[in-house]
């Protein structure tokens, strides 16, 4: 939530147009983040989805394949739950050109399930074994599970971008607009690479709760109003909208160094020395 500053502040703001430099509100890095889930996601059905879509198809038709042989087949779990196994599977007099090697990823143990070879009664160039029979609806689940994994992180990521993108387009607007202190509560922060971090705060807005990220670098530090850091100084329109968080360098206003000298006294007089300090660390 936000709330208004007593006068004495808000009549330190030059009595002409501020530009306003808007900071960065996402990072770059967070539209690599949403390609990477998008490759992972692409990926992880590319990887397992056409031997989970064989497999549902045969489960009523699979046949032993006499004229194979398992070779190799392995299992190792992750985190002792994820289990990974990969079955070899060749025909009987063949060479390694012939070879087949099986991937199944569930959930759980594998247990005492045989790797035998099947194959499909009316299309037998689709093999599987015995294992990946007995596991195709854990398998299914694994792969939906992974995919609705992957699709929550690419909604939040867009979020993320779109409001920043929101937020980063209502600072631009505050340029030349008549501006006034509000303090804004902390909602958290987050350290983010290379040497950055995200702020997030709450403002109240046509009595609606809102809520803001800005991203900075990591050592500069909001005008805070409390000695627990749960509230800060910000710039609001006189028409509401999303406030400008400030940091203790007014480093995203135009002002002259008067002008910040001005209002920091003022602030320090209203607010103590904690933000002071705050400020030289």
């Amino acid at each position: 939530m936000s709330q208004a500053i007593p006068g004495e502040l808000a009549h330190l703001l030059p009595q002409r147009a501020i530009a306003v430099r808007p900071p960065r509100t996402i990072d770059g890095g967070t539209i690599g983040v949403i390609v990477m889930l998008f490759i992972l996601l692409g990926g992880v059905v590319a990887w397992l989805g056409p031997g989970i879509a064989s497999d549902w198809r045969m489960r009523s038709e699979a046949v032993a394949a006499a004229d194979l042989q398992t070779r190799d087949a392995r299992c190792r779990s992750w985190l002792g739950a994820l289990r990974f196994c990969t079955v070899t599977v060749a025909a009987d007099q063949g060479d390694a050109a012939g070879e087949r090697t099986l991937w199944f990823v569930f959930l759980g143990g594998a247990g005492d399930q045989a790797m035998a070879p099947l194959r499909s009664r009316s299309d037998p160039s689709r093999v599987t074994t015995e294992l990946g029979l007995a596991k195709v609806y854990n398998r299914l689940f694994t792969l939906l599970l992974f995919a609705g994994m992957a699709a929550f992180g690419i909604s939040v990521a867009a979020t993320m971008l779109r409001r920043g993108i929101e937020t980063r387009r209502a600072f631009a607007a505050m340029s030349g607009r008549a501006l006034r202190p509000v303090v804004v509560e902390m909602e958290r922060n987050n350290r983010l690479p290379p040497r950055r971090r995200l702020w997030v705060y709450l403002y109240e807005d046509g009595g609606k709760r809102e809520r803001a990220l800005v991203e900075w670098p990591s050592k500069l530090q909001p005008l805070f109003t409390t000695p627990d850091e749960g509230w800060a100084l910000a710039l609001q329109g006189n028409e509401g909208g999303t406030p400008l968080l400030l940091d203790v360098d007014l480093g995203f206003l135009d002002l002259t160094e008067v002008e910040k000298a001005a209002f920091r006294a003022a602030f320090l007089a209203k607010f103590g020395e904690r933000t002071d300090e705050t400020a030289t660390h």
